[in-house]
């Protein structure tokens, strides 16, 4: 994490937020309008990563900061901040909880910031999906029927998932890719058991951010607190964690070996 920048107002935040936004069609939306000005309800944090490998699958927006990326592509990089809009949003905080309640709970945001940025986007801003992904996406078998179903397609849409992330269709690849994003998740809430400091490390971040979010906490505090470890918030869990994640990406496995 470095070169942070601290947006104090919703002013500064919607500002920023809207730099970031490169497609003309998702920034005029006010689909996308939405989310934006909720997420500017709170002080905000965004910052460079200091180590690629180890903080770019690390979810920094639950603890208050948001990690900058770089696509080529300004659809997908959009999507990408919006994802983490959506989560910082749905985000909801209480000190010292069970751990099966916590995850339950991120479980349950993670379903529903995932559904919105890949599904529920594209009915949000029509004619998004002729500039996005080349291949098939699990969105793409809905299109289309809002005419016909209306709201209810939202549903249909939330049913479905819910159950490719439970049983998914073994000759369905997208619904496989959902399910194996679901186990991973369960990897990644493991890992924030670990203690740091005594303490599972899920409910620092979990108490700190209750009071954070409530203002008890400044935002140049918060700031001093995303660093008491050096320059990666939680260095333990992020590396424990990017093994796992770069593990997952085929990609990334044959670059290592090339």
């Amino acid at each position: 994490m470095k070169n942070p920048v601290l947006l104090r107002t919703p002013t500064e935040v919607e500002a920023h937020v809207r730099g970031l936004l490169r497609c003309d069609l998702v920034r005029e939306s006010p689909y996308v309008a939405s989310w934006i000005q909720r997420f500017a309800v709170h002080p905000a944090v965004f910052a460079e990563m200091s180590d690629v490998d180890v903080e770019y699958p690390h979810f920094a927006t639950w603890f208050g900061m948001t990690y900058l990326r770089s696509y080529d592509d300004p659809v997908i990089s959009d999507l990408y901040y919006l994802h983490e809009l959506v989560h910082s949003v749905l985000l909801h905080y209480e000190p010292a909880p069970l751990f099966t309640a916590w995850y339950r709970k991120m479980n349950g945001i993670e379903f529903s910031a995932s559904l919105e940025t890949e599904g529920y986007i594209y009915l949000g801003v029509p004619n998004l999906r002729a500039l996005s992904f080349k291949d098939e996406i699990w969105a793409d078998r809905y299109l289309g029927a809002e005419q016909r179903l209306g709201e209810s397609l939202r549903d249909i849409m939330r049913q479905d998932r819910y159950k490719a992330m439970r049983e998914p269709d073994p000759m369905d690849y997208c619904e496989q890719q959902i399910a194996a994003y679901a186990r991973q998740n369960f990897e990644w809430a493991n890992i924030w058991k670990v203690p740091v400091e005594g303490v599972p490390a899920y409910r620092l971040v979990e108490d700190h951010m209750t009071r954070f979010r409530s203002g008890e906490i400044g935002l140049d505090d918060h700031v001093t607190w995303l660093h008491r470890f050096g320059e990666i918030p939680f260095p333990l869990a992020a590396r424990l964690f990017a093994q796992v994640y770069w593990g997952n990406k085929l990609s990334y496995r044959l670059k290592k070996q090339a």
